[in-house]
């Protein structure tokens, strides 16, 4: 029977081929497309479309602190019956100078073993309860997330658990050992992943000999001084109640929401009191004195990477920043895209983006290049920049980032997931308490306020960069193909009058 029902699928598939290889060899009889007869304006019906807002999805937070002093934000969905939880620490890798591994050592050791359960127990509840667990690090913070269903008899030994691995993991010898053998194996597969060590370069030298320069998994020697000890105090002193920021979204009520936060923010440690806090964040405000940094590998593409010190989330200028990033190099249509691919394919790819600090935010610029034409390429995209900021970006680009961004909010909506993370970021970064506060402002923004945000925060001589590739005879880069006079190059995207 499944045989039978099949076969006509096949016949259709068949001559559904033949007839759109007729069509072509039609089309291709009838139209020859060469530069002399490329079409200029594409998609005319695009013109002749009413463009209508987009609503983006009704979301309203809740916050609150807990008595042990936890912050928590909360979204209420009811679309789907689960809900997404995150716990995050100041515990990063900023953290562990002076044992460099400790902080990802603490981390890891959170889900070695809890009274009753050892790793492949909560490994398997979690599965049997069609939770889903994750544990992250960056440099400032750790963060645990746990996507469960919201029905009780899943949700409430999937909260018991990671309350357990919170508050009472066992923090064994014998798991030290297993967790360092695991982070010495990452510190390995990183040194071997291109991409990432030329990210680590490119900080080296804009932070040199700090935190900020050091791998998140540590270093082999950091690792191997590390004592069971060390662990329980890091977690002692960083995973407190006062450390902790909550965030809930899903399909919950504030009531249940409140008792999770409550559960959880309960089972943290509490700094004694008369105690000494934590000292804050560790303040990175000089750049290092190379401005490159080259390893050699024998490959066939070379990983470029530009970095300059920018301002942090909380800084008024942030948001006139990010539009500036996002038109030089952050979307599809940026300039450095239309530049070096569109005009003169040197590049698959290239992306500009902001990274945030705890006191600083840093603009890099990735891309991969030909080994013969690195330095070429490089060349190319300090002088777009220097342009970039002595001209600003013109009204017609900044209107583009207004509407893209403002119809961008329904996309970045659409499941728990991007809620969740934009919450987590207002949450993190003390932002007010509105989704779309960043796009708001944007919308607000002059060209003038654009342009001046750039002249003073950024500078065309600042960039360090970061090479890892082939040293290879450098060649100049070919000119763009010319148009016939009257005609312009094909853009990559089709509905070019769309955002």
């Amino acid at each position: 029977m499944i045989s039978y029902l099949r076969r006509p699928w096949r016949v259709c598939l068949v001559l559904g081929l033949i007839a759109c290889l007729t069509c072509a060899r039609t089309l291709a009889s009838t139209v020859s497309i060469t530069p002399a007869n490329f079409p200029t304006p594409r998609l005319e019906s695009l013109k002749e479309l009413t463009p209508e807002p987009i609503t983006p999805r009704a979301t309203s937070i809740k916050g609150w602190k807990t008595q042990t002093g936890t912050k928590v934000l909360f979204i209420r969905t009811t679309e789907l019956p689960m809900f997404d939880l995150q716990v995050s620490f100041t515990a990063g890798s900023a953290r562990d100078s002076s044992l460099p591994g400790l902080a990802a050592t603490t981390l890891r050791m959170l889900i070695e073993g809890v009274p009753g359960k050892d790793f492949p127990a909560i490994v398997q509840t979690f599965d049997d309860l069609g939770a889903q667990l994750d544990l992250s690090i960056e440099h400032e913070r750790v963060t645990l997330s746990l996507r469960s269903l919201s029905n009780a008899q899943k949700s409430a030994p999937a909260l018991q658990l990671i309350t357990q691995m919170l508050g009472e993991s066992l923090l064994t010898d014998d798991a030290l050992k297993k967790v360092k053998k695991a982070l010495k194996d990452r510190i390995a597969s990183a040194s071997r992943d291109d991409d990432k060590l030329a990210e680590d370069l490119v900080r080296k030298l804009l932070a040199p000999n700090s935190p900020y320069s050091v791998p998140l998994y540590g270093t082999n020697e950091g690792l191997a001084a590390i004592t069971r000890t060390d662990v329980e105090q890091f977690h002692q002193r960083f995973y407190t109640a006062s450390h902790a920021q909550i965030t809930l979204v899903g399909d919950l009520t504030l009531a249940q929401a409140k008792a999770i936060s409550l559960q959880i923010s309960n089972a943290l440690p509490v700094m004694p009191m008369g105690g000494t806090p934590p000292p804050p964040m560790p303040v990175q405000t000089a750049d290092g004195t190379d401005l490159t940094r080259h390893e050699e590998r024998p490959l066939t593409q070379t990983h470029l990477k530009l970095a300059q010190r920018s301002v942090s989330r909380q800084h008024p200028d942030y948001a006139a920043l990010y539009v500036a990033n996002l038109i030089f190099g952050g979307t599809p249509s940026s300039r450095l895209m239309s530049e070096l691919r569109e005009k003169r394919g040197l590049v698959y790819n290239v992306h500009a983006e902001n990274s945030n600090w705890a006191t600083a935010g840093v603009m890099t610029i990735s891309l991969q290049v030909s080994p013969s034409l690195s330095q070429a390429t490089l060349a190319l995209i300090r002088s777009m920049f220097s342009d970039y900021l002595r001209d600003g970006p013109t009204q017609q680009e900044l209107d583009q980032i207004k509407i893209r961004l403002a119809n961008s909010r329904a996309l970045q909506s659409a499941s728990n997931g991007q809620i969740l993370a934009r919450l987590e970021a207002i949450n993190q970064h003390d932002l007010p308490l509105d989704l779309d506060y960043t796009v708001q402002q944007i919308q607000r923004l002059t060209l003038k306020q654009v342009h001046e945000a750039m002249k003073r925060h950024l500078s065309a001589d600042r960039w360090r960069v970061a090479t890892v590739g082939a040293t290879v005879v450098q060649q100049p880069l070919p000119e763009p193909p010319l148009a016939p006079s009257g005609t312009s190059l094909p853009s990559m995207c089709r509905a070019e009058a769309a955002l």
